[in-house]
């Protein structure tokens, strides 16, 4: 194996990176990657492009990115060889006989043609966003329905993501039809919902569009209102590298209770908490209540969140994970052995490192911002996190 490539797989492995996760993480192709840390140069686009992709890779493996454009120059030999045409042969007429000073104009025009049709063509496959467009709705809309079906149309071979807040719900892989359209169905929180839809093409280019949809829910006047009475937070608050408790108390009229569309257990006696990790920011917190009947009464609170350390939230889902935390350079206690489905852990530090036997039932949170699962299943996973 080439030296660049076992300088960046060495590098990448002591980080404890998966190499899809690098593609992820740098949204360059797998295969491109694969290609870099194998030697296998051929697999590679065109020069400029590979050097743009090894600077990317080498600053996400905190490299020198010369260091390894330099490595790279060295064992590909130098420059790429330059294309050559042969002329095709004149066709002879009677009527025009090719001379020199004829064919030699032409052979030049046919190859500057050439070119310029190969730099177009390494253009549009590298350079050139995917194309996407959200047609339903055809601007910002108003909806009395908790789900609303986006439609639109991308490039076929692209892969969709949609991502709706407040809440960070996340729609991932959707597969656009042949033709490029595409229709997901995305659920609604009361007041204004930020959707929007990300494309990732196969090349690692990315494009994206986004709508406002407001959720105003139909509520009858035939029936009088619940109570509800929101204890806390208090508005206009201030939370540091903590979650937000939103709690309170309702009649008995009441049946259900949502903060921000997430369900909330009452109690008998009508009382609700609940804990909400935000990311840092100004925050809007809407609280409703409602009864068997229908009738609903919402409340809002403003409040404003920061994170002065790293504040790491770890959700087991879907089966067992050992897990492993250590905080400022300490062993976190209680950890080191394995959790069940459904355990929730929150670290808090200047510096914090998570890691689990199990990435495909292991999520994280970063103060307040959801990163999903750590891999897949069984996969040893280790992610570190620093205070901002």
């Amino acid at each position: 194996m080439a030296r660049l490539g076992d300088a960046l797989r060495q590098q990448r492995e002591q980080m404890g990176v998966t190499l899809p996760q690098a593609a992820e993480d740098t949204r360059i192709r797998e295969k491109f990657l694969q290609a870099l840390e194998s030697g296998d140069y051929q697999s590679l686009p065109g020069t400029v492009y590979t050097k743009g992709f090894l600077r990317n890779y080498a600053h996400y493996l905190n490299v020198d990115p010369e260091e390894m454009v330099a490595l790279y120059t060295g064992e590909r030999g130098g420059s790429e060889p330059l294309r050559s045409f042969a002329p095709m042969r004149p066709l002879v007429k009677r009527s025009f006989i090719f001379t020199p000073a004829v064919l030699v104009p032409v052979v030049v025009l046919a190859g500057i043609l050439l070119f310029v049709g190969y730099v177009y063509y390494q253009f549009t496959n590298f350079a050139v966003a995917p194309n996407v467009e959200i047609t339903d709705p055809p601007g910002d809309a108003v909806s009395q329905l908790a789900e609303y079906t986006v439609k639109g149309k991308t490039n076929p071979d692209g892969r969709i993501t949609v991502r709706i807040s407040p809440g960070l719900d996340t729609i991932n892989d959707v597969r656009p039809a042949k033709d490029g359209t595409f229709s997901v169905v995305v659920p609604l929180k009361p007041g204004p919902n930020h959707v929007e839809v990300q494309v990732l093409d196969p090349s690692g280019k990315l494009a994206q569009a986004s709508r406002s949809i407001q959720l105003i829910p139909a509520v009858t006047t035939d029936q009088p209102a619940p109570q509800l009475v929101v204890e806390q937070p208090a508005n206009g608050g201030t939370y540091t590298n903590s979650p937000v408790t939103v709690a309170g108390h309702v009649d008995k009229s009441v049946a259900t209770v949502a903060v921000n569309g997430t369900p909330v257990t009452l109690g008998a006696d009508g009382r609700f908490s609940l804990a909400v990790s935000f990311t840092a920011g100004p925050q809007t917190i809407r609280v409703s209540a409602k009864t068997a009947t229908g009738a609903e009464v919402q409340e809002t609170r403003t409040i404003s969140v920061a994170y002065t350390a790293a504040v790491v939230t770890v959700r087991i889902i879907g089966g067992d994970a050992w897990i492993l935390a250590t905080v400022d350079g300490a062993q976190a206690p209680g950890t080191n052995k394995v959790f069940p489905s459904g355990q929730t852990l929150t670290f808090t530090g200047k510096a914090v490192t998570v890691r689990s036997g199990n990435a495909g039932t292991t999520y994280l949170a970063f103060n307040g911002q959801d990163l999903g699962k750590m891999g897949e299943l069984g996969q040893v996973t280790e992610r570190s996190f620093s205070s901002p």
